[in-house]
């Protein structure tokens, strides 16, 4: 009887991770791609990526995957001299791996590896090859992608409370005190008011995190 309720209990679990719900959630200025458990919001990978440049930018909204595939060819688009299809192999740049979400527009591997954590993409989501053919096997036709663009992350840790700022890649002017003051509102009945905004640098390359407000005094 023990055996049989420890089989019962082990299908269940497998069941359970098999019917697991997934999204793919992007973040552009943060070049990060994670893929979350839809129930429980947990992140199951994180992948760092390359998006799209300021002139060919990667689109923002909620999508899902309505096509995959396996050692594509791929097309130049009209701004490329030479159209011809290139094969699949070491010179095709989307790699092996093709995850379609918009028309035109996917998440796709690289036969480069320099070239990630930068916006240098037309428009798709580009990935080391070796993690495109892992997300490739985690994700089904229908699953979610949901881009946006946040380049103000507010983060609770031991000590206080933290703010980490993105350079603006797409010049939609975010990095504003009055959106950091926003964000504060979610936690202003644990933490002292924010630091004046001369925390937020005018020009930066890189992202930085800097501590903005402690916990109240109890």
């Amino acid at each position: 009887m023990r055996i049989l309720l420890c089989l019962l209990l082990i299908l269940y679990a497998c069941t359970g991770t098999c019917m697991a719900q997934q999204e793919i959630h992007i973040n552009i200025p943060a070049y990060i791609l994670e893929l979350v458990d839809s129930d429980s919001g947990n992140i199951i990978k994180q992948y760092n990526i390359a998006v799209g440049t300021p002139y060919e930018q990667t689109p923002i909204g909620t999508f899902s995957i309505f096509y995959k595939e396996k050692e594509p060819t791929w097309t130049p688009g009209l701004n490329f001299t030479d159209r011809n299809p290139v094969p699949p192999g070491p010179d095709n740049p989307l790699g092996t791996r093709w995850m379609e979400f918009k028309r035109n527009y996917g998440i796709h591997g690289t036969n480069k590896g320099w070239d990630i954590s930068y916006p240098v993409s037309g428009g798709c989501i580009r990935m080391q090859d070796a993690d495109a053919r892992e997300l490739f096997d985690f994700v089904d036709i229908g699953t979610p992608v949901i881009i946006g663009y946040e380049t103000m992350i507010v983060n609770e840790k031991l000590d206080g409370l933290y703010l980490k700022v993105y350079p603006d890649i797409y010049n939609r002017q975010t990095n504003l005190p009055e959106r950091l003051l926003e964000l504060y509102q979610n936690y202003r009945d644990k933490y002292q008011q924010p630091r004046e905004p001369h925390i937020l640098k005018t020009e930066f390359d890189t992202a930085y995190e800097v501590k903005i407000a402690v916990p109240l005094k109890k």
